[in-house]
């Protein structure tokens, strides 16, 4: 890759990440302090609401961005601007078409939908969700254009304009409708009518940018055919990418209803399994923080990784396949150990206005930590495997690890010693399957993994961090407090597990280099002396 563009990559992901903290950040402040306002109970409407939506946007949505960012970003290889502009066009008159047919779908059918899924309160959320589809589908053909280019200052704009809509519109909008006295149902709703507005925003914020951008810049007409072969492309390509998000969405669908039914059928009224399946989704919150520098990376990878497959450079695929795997390694452990030691008091601090549901949520989150490793290999050797042209492949694994992830869950929850318990222990069993398959196929695709040093090196640091965190923490909880000793517990860990890591060469300066800002970390680490001047990760 040359230089410039290497630069722009490098640049792009950047933005990207930061972008994407920023959201978490602002997310954290969104579905947090909902979580105080209602409770497990209007966590389990939303989370309940969010399976039927999720079903509905990737039918209309699943596949396309990467799709048409693989296509953009191929067109750019070749010198054909003009042509990428026109894929935007298209796919985005077609896309508008497909989001307003599922959208009517959605909300003609919310009863329906909130039957099938065995909570019929969540009928209002479901209706308040509908219009989100149409949006998304818009937004995801811009998205899907500036990704393929590198461009992902649109994007990042848009993300941080919809969160902020999200989080003042729903916390004020369920905040209101709770202190006026309405039913949990309605409170919920109001909550989610902050993400519809939210994607409201954020498609029109990337149509104005879009048109901002144009301005003075004219597009090559093509032929009458050429929108054909666009569309012929755009299929083949989404399809099978798409396929795996449309299985993982019905297999949630399912398996949320499965959660639903099996905690009835050990004697749980509806409302009382629709809170544990709140508590479960006020766990995942929290699970999923540390896990958008991961999603990050694997995000902005697929645009390189299909770069260098198009121009043949099997060499630099096989380093960018090496040098991520080790970064998510890096940060999916240590997430990992942070939630075995400290899930109890990270939750309590966060939920303080829930204390009863908090005591169900942080089991759940310790028993989730091993699938902050799993999801981070599973989703990043899938990234890699649709890049290079194997489709279908992580569709296939997802279907087998889902398949018996609702197996699992079946027999897990239907067991009252068990119950919602089971859930997380599903979890990490799929995405184990999932991993383990690509695997597999990255290396019949001829792309070497060293597995060993992929995995077992980053193991000793999180060892040392999962140790020292618990140990400062219970040495110190009854003096400093909760919020004292969990932040204390934390810069002790984080310094130690940072010292082993460097020490260790668990990370090797090739892969900071590659790394968005990696040459600021690097010229850090010189002055702290973890690396010499000469680029060599000292040992002590």
């Amino acid at each position: 890759m040359p230089r410039s563009t290497r630069s722009s990559v490098v640049k792009g992901t950047m933005i990207l990440i930061v972008g994407n903290i920023i959201v978490k950040i602002i997310g954290a402040f969104f579905k947090l302090p909902l979580a105080n306002i209602i409770g497990a109970d209007g966590m389990g409407l939303y989370n309940s609401s969010f399976t039927v939506y999720d079903i509905f946007l990737v039918l209309s949505t699943s596949g396309y961005t990467l799709a048409i960012s693989k296509m953009v970003s191929t067109c750019y290889a070749y010198g054909k601007d003009g042509e990428a502009l026109e894929i935007l066009r298209i796919t985005r008159n077609l896309l508008a078409v497909i989001g307003l047919a599922f959208s009517v779908i959605m909300f003609a059918g919310a009863r329906i939908f909130a039957g099938l899924i065995g909570n019929t309160r969540s009928f209002y959320c479901i209706l308040m969700l509908s219009p989100a589809v149409l949006l998304v589908s818009i937004m995801c053909s811009y998205r899907g254009y500036y990704q393929g280019t590198n461009d992902m200052i649109p994007t990042t704009v848009s993300q941080v304009i919809e969160a902020v809509v999200r989080l003042v519109v729903g916390l004020a909008a369920s905040a209101y409708l709770k202190y006026k006295g309405f039913g949990m149902e309605i409170v919920a709703a109001g909550a989610l009518a902050g993400i519809t507005l939210g994607e409201f925003s954020s498609t029109f914020t990337l149509a104005m940018l879009h048109k901002f951008k144009r301005r003075g810049k004219r597009i090559r007409r093509i032929n009458a055919a050429r929108p054909a072969r666009i569309l012929k492309t755009l299929f083949a390509t989404s399809i099978p990418i798409g396929i795996s998000g449309i299985i993982i969405s019905v297999i949630n669908i399912i398996d949320n209803s499965i959660l639903m039914h099996r905690l009835q059928y050990i004697g749980c009224s509806e409302q009382e399994a629709n809170t544990l399946n709140g508590a479960f989704n006020m766990a995942y919150t929290v699970f999923s923080l540390p896990i958008t520098v991961v999603m990050a990376v694997t995000t902005s990878v697929f645009p390189i990784l299909s770069y260098a497959h198009a121009c043949g450079n099997k060499v630099r695929i096989q380093k960018l396949v090496m040098a991520s795997l080790r970064i998510i390694m890096i940060v999916s452990t240590a997430t990992a150990a942070i939630f075995l030691s400290l899930s109890k008091p990270i939750v309590s601090i966060i939920y303080f206005g829930q204390p009863r549901d908090a005591t169900i949520a942080a089991p759940l989150l310790i028993l989730m930590s091993p699938a902050a490793i799993l999801i981070s290999i599973a989703v990043m050797t899938g990234r890699v495997l649709q890049a290079v042209d194997k489709l279908l492949v992580p569709s296939r694994s997802t279907i087998i690890g889902g398949s018996i992830c609702l197996v699992i869950n079946w027999y897990l929850i239907g067991n009252p010693k068990i119950g919602i318990y089971g859930v997380p222990i599903g979890i990490c069993i799929c995405y184990f399957i999932v991993s383990a398959l690509n695997i597999i196929e990255i290396k019949r695709c001829g792309i070497k993994l060293k597995l060993k040093e992929i995995m077992m090196k980053p193991l000793l640091p999180s060892l040392v961090l999962a140790i020292s965190l618990a140990v400062v923490y219970y040495m110190t909880y009854r003096t400093l407090g909760l919020i004292y000793a969990t932040v204390l517990s934390l810069a002790v860990g984080l310094i130690l597990y940072l010292t082993v890591l460097f020490t260790t060469k668990t990370i090797e300066k090739e892969d900071l280099d590659m790394i968005p800002g990696g040459k600021k970390i690097i010229k850090i680490l010189e002055k702290l002396h973890f690396i010499d001047t000469k680029g060599t990760i000292k040992t002590y």
